[in-house]
């Protein structure tokens, strides 16, 4: 072998001070992990920091006073958000309606993409349904809360509808019997269109919903929840005081209520909740979808099991098997909530001035804080926003986005730009998704 040897000339000073240049703004970090582990960022300074942040966190703006943003700065494709939300204006009789909601998928990204794209139409119908057939009684605020639930329920009876129709009817009747083989040949059907793949993931995989609905006169607040994300009710009081009001509940093993509403529906089975979470998989104890803890098991370890997905494995699908005595596991049954909102005109008491929704990736962002001071914290954010842009009498900011920037790190850019631009292949946030939405 001949060995070739390269001169290469000693690199000038010019040379070296472009060299510097191009590694100033890196920095490494452990990412608060304290082990060996070492991390490349860029820091970034404004106003490039913030048009970072716009770039990946695609912030949107309603003329009904909502603001959004959804976030997930790991883009690798298995790392790809799973979080989906919807925003829609519903002109009706007496004015528009405003309907937001926030859907965190777990498992895959089908569920919530399937409940973004069709839960708000399905309400929606079956609300103008209601006004025409009742009447002015359609109005009264338990009659829209029945519309919620209901239609919330239906849908996710759709899902499981949708999956079920896919297989034969001579499969459903004999289902442990059905040769594994024929199972995997029909759902596995991407190179055919994908229609039973695409169904199956659907029901097997699962979302969260957080719903809100305002009557067009905003004096009436509706919020439906299924699962573990946050709605918060941001007042102020005549002194200009904020203060926040904790709408629902989580839907999560981590709830003492929900871990016994669960075991007293399923007596006998010490593992239906295990380290909390649902038959030891499974965090959230509400959802749409997660049709394999809802249905008997043979749905489980003769079709869902046989899916060729890189988003489950195989071998955690069969270690719950076992515990799956006595279905359904996970609810469908979402809690809904009415607030009659305070009004600046003709009240003195404090003014319901906005609601945060959000997934749990905001929620992780506070680690450390309690439910109520994680709130209170982000009342203030917004609140300190839209009285800045009162005061400067100035278009006002996306107040989702600057909720998203606080939980980042706010002004320590250095905190912010690591989150942003930490060079890791695994996530190192969940999936965030926040939805303002302003009454004043």
């Amino acid at each position: 072998m001949t060995i070739q040897v390269v001169n290469l000339s000693p690199a000038s000073l010019d040379d070296q001070r472009h060299a510097l240049e191009e590694v100033r703004d890196f920095a490494t970090t452990d990412m608060d992990r304290g082990g060996p582990g070492r991390w490349t960022y860029r820091v970034l300074r404004e106003p490039a920091l913030t048009q970072e942040l716009k770039r990946l966190s695609s912030p949107k703006s309603w003329r009904s006073g909502v603001d959004a943003v959804t976030f997930q700065p790991c883009q690798s494709y298995q790392s790809r958000s799973q979080d989906r939300y919807a925003v829609e204006e519903w002109p009706m009789p007496g004015g528009t309606w405003v309907f937001s909601g926030v859907f965190d998928g777990h498992m895959n990204g089908d569920t919530s993409e399937l409940a973004a794209r069709k839960l708000p139409s399905h309400l929606r119908q079956a609300l103008e349904s209601r006004i025409r057939t009742a009447g002015p009684r359609a109005l009264a605020p338990d009659a829209i809360s029945e519309v919620l639930a209901q239609t919330i329920t239906q849908f996710d009876d759709l899902i499981i509808s949708h999956f079920l129709n896919v297989l034969p009817e001579s499969f459903r009747a004999n289902l442990p019997n059905v040769n594994p083989n024929h199972i995997r040949q029909l759902i596995n059907d991407k190179s055919r269109g994908g229609h039973c793949y695409l169904r199956t993931a659907q029901a097997m995989g699962g979302t969260t919903a957080l719903i809100t609905l305002t009557d067009p006169r905003k004096e009436n607040l509706w919020v439906a929840n299924l699962g573990d994300c946050q709605a918060v009710l941001g007042s102020r009081d005549s002194a200009g005081r904020w203060s926040a009001s904790l709408i629902n509940s989580l839907h999560n093993g981590s709830n003492p209520q929900e871990a016994r509403r669960i075991r007293s529906e399923h007596p006998g089975e010490p593992d239906c909740v295990r380290c909390e979470r649902v038959a030891g998989f499974l965090a959230p104890t509400r959802a749409l979808g997660d049709a394999w803890l809802k249905l008997p098991a043979p749905y489980t370890y003769k079709v869902f099991h046989n899916i060729e997905a890189d988003w489950i494995s195989r071998h955690d699908i069969s270690a719950c098997v076992p515990r799956l005595l006595t279905p359904p596991y996970v609810s469908s049954q979402p809690d809904v909530f009415h607030r009659r909102l305070r009004q600046s005109s003709g009240y003195s008491g404090p003014v319901d001035a906005f609601v945060i929704l959000c997934s749990d990736g905001l929620q992780d962002m506070y680690d450390g804080l309690s439910e109520q001071k994680m709130a209170d914290e982000w009342v203030n954010v917004v609140g300190r926003d839209i009285d800045a842009s009162l005061r400067n009498q100035c278009a006002r900011s996306n107040l989702a986005m600057g909720l998203l920037r606080d939980g980042l790190g706010g002004d320590d850019t250095q905190l912010v730009s690591r989150n942003l631009t930490v060079e890791m292949e695994e996530r190192w946030v969940d999936d965030t998704t926040i939805i303002v939405q302003r009454f004043l």
